[in-house]
């Protein structure tokens, strides 16, 4: 069987795929084969990249064809097909999954299944906007941002819907069985990704599982936008390496500080009823795809454009700035 894992964004991906590749013997052991096909830089040689985010660099700078991926993919799989195989970009999920479809060509379908991870609507904007304000990627502020997305998703909800997303797999990989998982670390085995995902695909964890250990803290917005300017003033690498450092000032750490309520649950509300069909097809016993945000009375008070909020951009970024004139 061959799994390939789509991601989403922002649901623990690179934390499974730095598993897999660190623990690649022990889990070989136990029956995973962790593809090597797209992970290989340079024509075969050097290190294997953590992540097939290789195929997926092919078909966004490149309209050549995907034939070298499929003949190696096959030629892999063939040898391997005993083992439960891994494919695992998070890439793959906003990609031409028409040509994705091409590399796994000559896997029978009934011995592939492609499964990703399901996040909220609003936390998933939540994350993707920190995460584009951190490399330097915005150009307005956050109120811009949201505003303008806000109104893409009102008049095409397909940007955010997991019944859209469905529908464009199914057309790819005619056959092909799907097996989507909600993102809720509450309902996860251990608590975390790593666990969760290895036994839904089957595959028992070498010493009973992943070692227990908290999730990353959220940044702040304005932890995240300060983060962005020595992005653009010093470069990314830079500035992942500050973030790398622990920070316990609250003005670092914080939720729920990119929608204002209203629009949250807007957001939520909106996309949730054009996904109807996908929550009662995979998750019926559900009475709603997502449990309702319950947002503490500081949250509910939340707005984006005001004085605290400044402020809270001043001392991140007073902060960030101590911090890049220390390395």
């Amino acid at each position: 069987m061959l799994w390939l894992h789509l991601g989403m964004p922002k649901t623990g991906t690179t934390a499974l795929q730095g598993y897999v590749q660190q623990n690649k013997a022990q889990l070989a052991n136990v029956g995973l084969r962790y593809m090597e096909t797209g992970r290989r830089r340079d024509e075969g040689q050097g290190r294997l990249a953590i992540s097939h985010n290789i195929i997926a660099f092919h078909m966004n700078q490149t309209n050549q064809p995907m034939d070298t991926f499929r003949e190696a993919m096959a030629i892999e799989y063939e040898a391997h097909r005993d083992q439960t195989c891994l494919v695992s970009s998070e890439m793959f999920y906003n990609c031409d999954l028409s040509r994705l479809a091409q590399v796994f060509a000559e896997i029978p379908s009934r011995e592939l299944r492609i499964t990703y991870y399901c996040r909220r609507y609003s936390d998933f904007l939540e994350a993707d906007y920190k995460q584009r304000a951190k490399n330097g990627r915005l150009g307005g502020g956050a109120t811009d941002y949201v505003g303008k997305l806000l109104s893409r998703i009102k008049a095409d909800p397909g940007i955010y819907s997991f019944a859209a997303k469905l529908d464009r797999i199914r057309q790819a990989f005619p056959g092909v069985a799907i097996v989507p998982i909600l993102y809720d670390r509450s309902q996860m085995v251990q608590g975390n990704v790593v666990d969760d995902f290895m036994s839904r695909i089957g595959v028992s964890l070498p010493n009973g599982g992943v070692a227990e250990r908290p999730s990353n803290l959220s940044q702040s917005r304005a932890a995240s936008e300060a983060f962005g300017i020595v992005s653009r003033a010093l470069g990314r690498q830079a500035s992942r390496r500050l973030r790398r450092r622990v920070v316990e000032d609250p003005v670092m750490i914080r939720r729920y500080d990119v929608l204002e309520p209203q629009e949250r649950a807007w957001l939520d509300e909106f996309v949730a009823s054009h996904d109807i069909a996908f929550q009662q097809e995979f998750f019926p016993e559900r009475p709603q795809l997502f449990d309702p945000v319950e947002l503490s009375e500081e949250d509910q008070e939340f707005r984006r454009d005001t004085a605290q909020e400044y402020e809270a951009l001043r001392r991140a970024s007073e902060i960030v700035f101590r911090m890049a004139l220390e390395v």
